[in-house]
Order: C-alpha cells, then structure tokens, then sequence
C-alpha cells in the first residue's frame, strides 16, 4: 500500500481524476516474465464521504523479443496489459483508472491509500511501484480510446516523446490542474513515493 495525498487544487464536479501507476522490475533474466497486479483499489476521504474506487487489473509482459512496448486493455477481463522490451529505460505503465467526480472535491485531500497484490510466474522478483494522478476537463470511458503510453523511454513505443508512462496520449490538450497535477505538461501528475514488494 502506498499513502500520498492531494495538492491544494479543488476539483470541480465531472471532472475526471486520472489515477495511473508506474513499476519498475529487478530479477528479470533472458526469458519472458509476466507480473500481475490485482485486487487494486484506491481509497479516500473528501469532505466527510468515503470513496472506496475499484481499479482494473495489470498484467505486465517483459518479453525480450518484444520489438516495442504496448498497452492495451481488455474489457473481458478488465485488465490492462503491457508487453515491453525488458531493457527499455524508465518506468513502465502498471494500471490505471479513469474516475469521474460526482460532485465538487476540496483540495488537499489527505490521505489517498492505493493498495494491490502483485503476484508473478517468475520467482526472485524486485518490484519497485508507485503512482500518480492528474485532472482532465475531458476524457473517455473507453480505455483503449485513451492511448496510454506504456513506457517512460523516448523510442520505446509508438509515441516518440519523453512523457511520462501512463500518459493518455490522446487526452493532453484536456488537463488541468488538481489531484497530484499542476496541468501544464504535467500529463501523469507527479508521483508518489515507492514501495518495493518482493514479489512471490
């Protein structure tokens, strides 16, 4: 579980908080690894209400005869799933969740908890992970309309830009300031700081 807060920015109603994460993986040797990360879930308190928010699932896939990353998400199983290079540089995107704000939220909330359980087919794994979160005036429901970056490195992926992983690339002209973002080119928001799970 990883504790952080919001900044001091109130959050209009129907805005859309986009919550994203972020791991990095030591241990990973010459063949594939695949990691899962499951039972997500977000939870807060604004203004006296409880927001307890179920987030979908990750899958992960270091493939060494990946020729660049990717990230896309299942429906049937409400899954994101990323396959990457194993030796791209940066943070690779672990899951994330778009949430709609019912109704006005104060700034500065305090705690915001996220919590998971990693699991993998590969014994001896190091997993680093932290997350983040950014307001959009617009976005999609459908998440493979979002076009998630699914790594930091530049060339890794089909968007050749130094954004951050887990930017929603065809969203950016909408961000604005708010959760753990201050707008601007702050795509992501900025990020929590890391828990390292040794992963059974």
């Amino acid at each position: 579980m990883i504790e952080s807060n919001f900044n001091g920015t109130p959050i209009r109603a129907n805005n859309f908080i986009w919550f994203n994460s972020v791991l990095k993986v030591n241990g990973l040797g010459s063949d594939p690894v695949t990691i899962r990360f499951d039972s997500s879930v977000i939870e807060f308190n604004a203004a006296g209400v409880d927001y307890t928010l179920n987030v979908p699932a990750a899958q992960i896939t270091f493939d060494p005869n990946a020729a660049l990353a990717t990230t896309v998400f299942n429906s049937g199983t409400n899954t994101w799933e990323t396959v990457t290079p194993p030796d791209l540089s940066g943070n690779t995107f672990l899951t994330g969740l778009a949430y709609q704000t019912p109704i006005d939220l104060p700034g500065g909330i305090n705690p915001v908890t996220w919590s998971g359980n990693f699991s993998s087919d590969t014994p001896g794994l190091t997993i680093q992970w932290k997350w983040a979160a950014a307001v959009y005036t617009m976005f999609s429901t459908d998440n493979n309309a979002l076009g998630v970056k699914p790594t930091d490195d530049n060339s890794g992926s089909i968007y050749l830009n130094s954004d951050h992983a887990g930017t929603p690339e065809n969203f950016k002209s909408f961000v604005t300031g708010g959760a753990r973002g201050g707008g601007g080119s702050n795509f992501t928001g900025s990020l929590s700081g890391t828990e390292s799970v040794a992963c059974p």
